[in-house]
Formats: C-alpha cells, structure tokens, sequence
C-alpha cells in the first residue's frame, strides 16, 4: 500500500524536479538526492520525507522532468505496514519499511508517527505524520 493523504492536503501539491531515469509510483516516498533532485526514499533512508508521489511515472535519462507530488509537513497520511500492526505501536516512531510501507517495529530513523491503526490490524494500515529533523539525518 502506499502512503495516502487522508487530512490537512489542501494546497500542498507542487511539481518538484526529479533525478534522471527514476520510477516513481504514486504513494511513494520521496527524497532529496543530494544534488537538488527528488528521488525514492530507500528503506533504510535517514533523510526527511518531504514529499510524497501523486502520479506514477518515469522520469527521461535526463534530470529535471517534473512530477507531481504532495508536501507532508502537517498533512495525515494513511500507511501500509510491513507486518500486523500492535496497539504498542500506537504513539510510537517508526522507519520506513519500503519506499511505499512503515515498519512499526523499527525506530533507528524514526520517519512517520503512527496515531492510530485503521480497520482491522490485518489490514495493516496506520495513519500518522511523517517526522522532521529526524535525528539521523
């Protein structure tokens, strides 16, 4: 599942500049790459997640093509989970699992805080708020 803005989205989007020959999946965390560009967050990414897809695309072999994407800072995102979510994972601050799912039971980077678990905890979806100035980054 990827990451779905569920409150406080209005007027974030933006079309930012990605890096040459990127996939990008709506849903997807999105990342600087260090020279100005949007990438995809890795899994093990320590970086903020200022960004978040909203089309599905391929960039050209060239940097700069332009993708739509939304701002997180103060938006609720709703998030698949890399495993069943715990009521303990609730009010914590989690990794990402991928570049498109949590992982409620790692806090190394701690990227996204989990409010609440939405549905059925097989359902594996959560709903929360990317962090800033993670410690890590």
């Amino acid at each position: 599942m990827a990451f779905r803005p569920k409150l406080y989205d209005s007027g974030r989007i933006a079309f930012i500049a990605f890096a040459a020959s990127v996939t990008v999946t709506k849903g997807d965390a999105e990342v600087d790459n260090g020279v100005g560009y949007l990438t995809s967050a890795a899994s093990s990414t320590a970086v903020d997640v200022h960004f978040v897809s909203m089309e599905t695309v391929t960039t050209s072999a060239s940097a700069g093509d332009l993708v739509e994407v939304i701002r997180t800072k103060g938006v609720i995102f709703d998030a698949g989970t890399d495993a069943d979510p715990a009521q303990t994972d609730v009010h914590t601050e989690a990794d990402l699992a991928t570049v498109a799912t949590v992982n409620p039971d790692a806090s190394t980077n701690d990227l996204f805080y989990i409010e609440s678990i939405v549905g059925a905890v097989a359902d594996r979806i959560v709903r929360g708020f990317f962090l800033e100035g993670t410690p890590n980054s």
